[in-house]
């Protein structure tokens, strides 16, 4: 008996590893595609091509926005999620963006300003008014999601989207020298794996749940889409699974607006928000607000992140 609970344990150990390795190379893979044919084409490419992404990804990105806008609106209107773990989930979500955008802080390279130097007004409106944009267009994707009818909802862009930035980001990059690893690409994603579970046991003291489970909520880093499903997977709770989709949605909201508002000084800071969206979802909007050495920064710390995510649920969830 106790040798078939082993053989059945070890089954499912490799069934889930396999399972993690699937989820890694589905979300991987298209975006490495993407960024390097981008980076092909820009490389061949004149002047005129580049003109014409640089001029045109802006567009793109809005329409990126409206897509997050409508993905928070269909979490909303899903009853198995529940409209009462919302403010939890937000409240986990904006602590980690805290706390992530502050301990990265002391490591903020190049300070682009100095103490002699002057803040103009327009340099105070600039990234205000694009947040501010970038909040609006998330409000209109949620609102198009209560008015469109089905049918047009199930039209899944997003995705393709998505990857047509991450083109456009790539053919960008082909201009721009490679960078060697540097300590502020270990910066980031180092900051957010120690930022994560010292949340959640703040949090545990407030939150019914211990940090064990905290731990494994807020395990995606961002990645709502694996986090979501996987969670809901292993607890066998839709709610836990709402709980840990929300948390990382909201992150990367939260992320958009810290970028928007603080990439062009605090780049580090911003970039340890996205967490593992770094590297695809949030890639574009970086990209729009900080330097091009940001960027490899930002691929390299989504990939590290993308990589750990999935094991550290799953190890969170065989510990609690």
């Amino acid at each position: 008996m106790m040798v078939t609970l082993l053989i059945a344990k070890l089954i499912l150990y490799k069934l889930g590893f396999l399972f993690m390795l699937i989820l890694l190379f589905q979300a991987i893979w298209p975006i490495t595609c993407a960024l390097l044919f981008g980076w092909l084409v820009g490389k061949n490419a004149n002047t005129r091509l580049h003109r014409f992404f640089s001029k045109s990804i802006g567009y793109f990105i809005w329409l990126l926005l409206i897509s997050v806008g409508m993905q928070f609106g269909e979490v909303l209107a899903n009853p198995k999620t529940g409209l009462s773990i919302v403010g939890s989930a937000m409240l986990y979500a904006g602590l980690l963006s805290v706390v992530t955008f502050l301990a990265l802080m002391p490591f903020q390279r190049n300070p682009q300003m100095t103490n002699t130097q002057v803040i103009s007004l327009k340099e105070i409106i600039a990234p205000i008014k694009a947040c501010f944009l970038a909040i609006l267009m998330v409000v209109i994707g949620g609102v198009l999601y209560f008015l469109l009818p089905n049918s047009a909802r199930s039209v899944n862009l997003s995705g393709y989207l998505l990857y047509l930035v991450i083109f456009m980001i790539g053919a960008e990059l082909s201009t721009v020298k490679i960078e060697r690893i540097t300590k502020q690409h270990l910066y980031v994603p180092l900051m957010a794996l120690l930022v994560w579970p010292l949340v959640a046991w703040v949090l545990s003291w407030f939150y019914p749940q211990d940090t064990l489970t905290l731990m494994m909520l807020g395990g995606g880093l961002g990645w709502f889409s694996l986090s979501g499903s996987l969670v809901a997977e292993l607890t066998q709770s839709n709610q836990l699974g709402g709980f840990a989709l929300l948390t990382d949605l909201f992150r990367e909201i939260f992320s958009i607006i810290f970028i928007y508002l603080f990439g062009r000084r605090f780049s580090l800071s911003a970039l340890g928000i996205c967490g593992a969206t770094a590297m695809d979802s949030t890639l574009p909007f970086v990209k729009k607000n900080c330097t091009p050495s940001d960027v490899q920064i930002a691929i390299f710390s989504g990939f590290i992140l993308s990589l750990l995510a999935p094991f550290l649920i799953i190890i969170c969830a065989s510990l609690r």
